[in-house]
């Protein structure tokens, strides 16, 4: 009875301990995306210079450390002649995108027209300029041309409307 009574205790503490690893494992994803905000002191001194040239001398608002895809990254905040500028870098000072916010009117009519037609006429929105910074490669593997679009952290880039079955696609 007291081997039983032991097996049992044992089964239910491996299941405990087995569910428990589960549970931490999902929580700890590395390509989990979070953002927190930061002190400057917090920012490595090359994504700060970085961010500073990106300011062009405004002030910071504030400052936060971003993990996607398993990357980290550092945005600086300032305002802008129209309002929140927003940069965002690696920690070795790459530059990975920049939003600006518009007055609607700034952006192109193209843009309003397209935003009026999915929010509806009477409909009040935000515009938003982001700036991507992709690099493009180029190479010759096995006879065909390949090009490769990359992001500032090394991770492919797909640019929308150019998925396909192309030679050219094979390494997007």
């Amino acid at each position: 009875m007291a081997r039983r009574l032991r097996l049992g205790l044992t089964t239910a503490a491996t299941i405990c301990l087995v569910c428990g690893w589960l549970a931490l494992a999902k929580d700890t994803d590395p390509n989990e995306e979070s953002e927190r905000k930061v002190k400057e002191s917090e920012v490595p001194a090359v994504a700060l210079e970085a961010l500073r040239t990106l300011a062009a001398g405004a002030p910071f608002t504030e400052f936060a450390e971003e993990v996607e895809h398993g990357h980290k990254f550092y945005e600086g905040s300032w305002k802008g002649k129209d309002g929140n500028v927003d940069g965002l870098v690696t920690e070795t000072g790459d530059v990975v995108e920049i939003e600006e916010m518009l007055p609607a009117a700034s952006a192109p009519a193209a843009v309003r027209a397209e935003l009026s037609k999915a929010a509806g006429q009477d409909a009040t929105f935000e515009i938003e300029r982001k700036t991507l910074f992709v690099y493009e490669g180029h190479f010759t593997k096995a006879g065909k041309t390949v090009e490769m679009l990359l992001t500032p952290d090394g991770r492919p880039y797909h640019e929308e409307g150019h998925g396909g079955d192309h030679d050219e696609d094979e390494h997007r």
